[in-house]
């Protein structure tokens, strides 16, 4: 019998509404692979338009990360395929803020039209210095206030 395996999802990461964010897409035909289906590397992509929504949720855009002097590289992912996406199709893109202490660590899901579960991913996101490319230790205070007040609010 095949072993089944466990979601990226860890259990000790928050599952906060105000911390989520969604997008629907339409899978393009450029997407697809030979076969039909969505080439692995486009789900990227996807996973950025959810990320999108979810930072401007935040008031952390990209325009506003630069305009902090910061930059955001994405410095590890890991993702999981479950289910071949054919082009043409619809799918829903969820982002969840799940840690932020010191750096941005974002859960995502793809899901269907049915709510089938088809993807799941994990990015992690570090703020470097845009003068220098230094390091910088910890996500900056208002960010932690805009999330303190996102997760607070009713």
């Amino acid at each position: 019998m095949a072993k089944r395996r466990g979601r990226l999802w860890q259990k000790s990461w928050p599952a906060h509404p105000g911390l989520r964010a969604q997008s629907e897409v339409t899978v393009p035909f450029q997407d697809a692979d030979p076969t039909g289906f969505t080439w692995h590397g486009n789900y990227f992509r996807y996973y950025d338009t959810a990320r999108v929504a979810l930072l401007k949720k935040l008031n952390f855009a990209y325009r506003d990360m630069a305009a902090a002097g910061q930059m955001w590289p994405i410095v590890e992912t890991q993702v999981r395929y479950l289910k071949s996406v054919p082009f043409g199709e619809q799918i829903l893109v969820c982002a969840q803020l799940v840690e932020w202490e010191f750096r941005l660590r974002i859960y995502y899901e793809i899901f269907d039209a049915g709510g089938q579960r088809l993807n799941e991913a994990v990015t992690v996101q570090v703020p470097v210095a845009a003068d220098n490319e230094a390091l910088i230790i910890g996500v900056p205070d208002w960010l932690q206030g805009r999330i303190a007040e996102l997760i607070t609010r009713k």
